[in-house]
């Protein structure tokens, strides 16, 4: 009799299909950072849109899209992709940045010497010379949230808006407590969920330009609440989870910190060493000992009992 063919389906199968349905080649993810930057808005944007094309321009699972809103010196990111592609994407942002700071810092040391040599000044030697003005792309950057196993994706492109966004009336203070910090942090978060409706809504979506009774301008989170946020000591800092991704540290457990171990943690009979026995206390004798001694014993008992009926 012929077994009928059973179809036998993996889990792997199970995640294939699944992914072929919402159009996907991996898990997607959307991550949403605010930051602080020192430069223009379009020179903002496009060092934002010089990283991404380096990322598209690559081997993709899923390419990064999502939305830019600069402020004149505040912004926030909307960006989607699979993990690996967003985490090129702060990579080279970040690489970015330091080829920016060391760009600067040459040219600023050329302006200074160009100024010497027009001035006329000759360098002392041992003079203490001014440092130079500390240069910084991004003054902060952190993470508001990250969404896991994306099923499908807003963003079909990317794209960055620029926005003067209203003054925020009420006042916030960054030393109060944890439950206040969560309810700035979904107030925000609410808003850019606006944002995202409305780009959605509007391939032509413009904030510049807007009345303050605009409804647009509730879309736009607020000055004093991107820095309120920045500034929040229960919001992980952007660098700091780009510097934990595929990094897995050796736990190091307590007392393998702590010398002499802690009793507890101390393995009996440890300095019991039969070295001499009127100084360290001596070994117990172990059960098996004990029979080995004894057959001994026994040995030679029928040694010497076997030499005296042999005389």
């Amino acid at each position: 009799m012929a077994l009928p063919n059973l179809d036998v389906r993996s889990v792997l199968n199970v995640v294939e299909e699944n992914f072929q349905r919402v159009g996907l080649k991996a898990y997607a993810i959307r991550m949403i950072y605010i930051g602080e930057h020192a430069l223009s808005k379009d020179e903002m944007i496009k060092h934002f849109q010089a990283t991404i094309n380096d990322v598209n321009s690559t081997y993709c699972e899923i390419n990064v899209n999502g939305l830019l809103l600069v402020y004149d010196s505040y912004f926030v990111h909307i960006v989607e992709g699979s993990e690996d592609t967003l985490h090129r994407h702060f990579r080279f942002l970040f690489e970015r940045e330091v080829k920016w700071i060391e760009q600067k810092r040459r040219e600023e040391e050329a302006a200074a010497l160009a100024l010497e040599e027009e001035e006329g000044l000759t360098v002392i030697l041992d003079e203490e010379t001014e440092p130079y003005s500390e240069i910084k792309m991004f003054k902060c950057l952190k993470l508001l949230i990250v969404y896991n196993s994306l099923q499908t994706l807003t963003f079909d492109d990317w794209r960055a808006l620029t926005a003067r966004p209203p003054a925020l009336i009420s006042k916030l203070d960054v030393n109060g407590p944890m439950s206040e910090h969560m309810e700035q942090l979904r107030i925000c978060l609410d808003k850019i969920r606006r944002i995202i409706a409305l780009a959605k809504a509007d391939e032509n979506l413009c904030f510049e330009g807007l009345k303050a009774v605009d409804p647009r301008m509730e879309a736009l989170p607020e000055v004093a609440l991107l820095d309120y946020l920045l500034h929040s000591q229960y919001i992980l800092d952007l660098r700091q989870v780009v510097h934990l991704h595929r990094r897995v540290d050796d736990y190091v457990f307590y007392f393998e910190n702590v010398w002499p171990l802690p009793n507890h943690f101390t393995p009996k009979l440890l300095y019991k060493l039969k070295i001499d026995d009127s100084f360290v206390e001596p070994l117990p004798v172990m059960p098996w000992e004990l029979v080995k001694k004894e057959v001994v014993e026994d040995e030679e008992r029928e040694e010497r009992e076997s030499s005296s009926s042999s005389d």
